[in-house]
């Protein structure tokens, strides 16, 4: 009696709360960027650290958005568009914005989760872009 009541409960717990259960790593939620490296064609390095800018973006149901703010706390830049996230790849195609020159093509990325952090690479409209970003949610 004892095991069924166990099993019972166990099968509550699981069907209760699925996400628990079977949630495979996401990046859907809020993020911020915590470190960056970026590298120009010319071989012009790039390095910001926590504190240089501020940076959300938020990823939801295949849709992006983010807003980047100067350290003093100017507007930087804003994107938001849609994006596929399938293992290690992440592609992005920004649609609205204040980058004209990046809307509607689209950008594709490596993708790597490690508990709360997610590290995001590739090339840019001819820059390498290392980030890491860490989650808020």
């Amino acid at each position: 009696m004892k095991n069924l009541a166990l099993w019972i409960f166990s099968a509550f717990c699981c069907l209760a709360f699925p996400s628990l259960a079977s949630e495979p790593a996401t990046l859907q939620g809020s993020w911020t960027l915590q470190s960056a490296v970026y590298t120009k064609a010319d071989g012009t390095v790039i390095t910001l650290s926590d504190g240089d800018l501020k940076s959300v973006k938020i990823l939801s149901k295949g849709h992006f958005s983010f807003v980047t703010v100067n350290k003093d706390g100017s507007f930087s830049s804003a994107l938001t568009g849609s994006y596929q996230h399938n293992g290690e790849s992440y592609n992005e195609t920004p649609l609205t914005g204040s980058v004209p020159t990046m809307l509607n093509k689209t950008y594709e990325f490596k993708a790597e989760l490690k508990d709360n952090l997610w590290l995001h690479s590739g090339m840019e409209d001819g820059m390498k872009i290392e980030e890491v970003w860490v989650r808020l949610d």
